[in-house]
């Protein structure tokens, strides 16, 4: 009778160690966030539901600022959710051409960019991050953009075509008009 009282006391101690996990891990699900999740794929790609809130904030204070009337939320969240998937679109097609921005030219482009604002470059890192844009995220938004500007000169420049013969013809026409 000892042995069979020790076994069902092992047996106990083993399910209650078993319902302590039990619930333990019950109460972590129940208080567990989501951290992000994915609202589009693109291709090989997603779009993050924070990437999402982070444009939509974005535009809804530019926007403010400028005075604008913003449209309804959903419809906001939608028009970003398509520029930010064309986007995506678009970096893709840039990667497959072998296109690329480096350091350099961001950094060229940056200094522009503050020097039109008559700005120094610190003075104008500080702006940006007075306005809750974090920087580095800025200098990549400014690398995406400058990418998708390559890509479609790169598809223009595909798209035309002159022969020799039709600067010729061009040439010759404007001679004969005087030009």
């Amino acid at each position: 009778k000892m042995i069979l009282y020790q076994k069902l006391l092992s047996m106990m101690r083993s399910k209650t160690r078993f319902l302590v996990f039990c619930l333990a891990l019950t109460s972590l699900l129940l208080h567990a966030e989501t951290v992000d999740r994915i609202v589009a794929v693109v291709n090989d790609d997603v779009v993050m539901e924070s990437e999402l809130h982070r444009q939509v904030q974005r535009i809804t204070a530019e926007l403010t600022q400028q005075n604008t009337n913003l449209p309804p939320p959903e419809v906001l969240k939608r028009q970003v959710l398509e520029r930010l998937i064309l986007m995506k679109i678009q970096l893709q097609l840039a990667n497959q051409n072998n296109l690329h921005v480096d350091d350099e030219i961001l950094n060229r482009t940056i200094s522009n960019i503050a020097a039109e604002n008559r700005v120094s470059l610190e003075r104008f890192r500080e702006i940006i991050e007075q306005g809750g844009y974090n920087f580095s995220q800025f200098r990549e938004d400014i690398r995406d953009e400058i990418l998708i500007a390559r890509l479609r000169q790169y598809q223009i420049d595909n798209l035309i075509h002159v022969s020799e013969k039709e600067v010729d013809n061009y040439l010759a026409t404007q001679a004969q008009q005087g030009n």
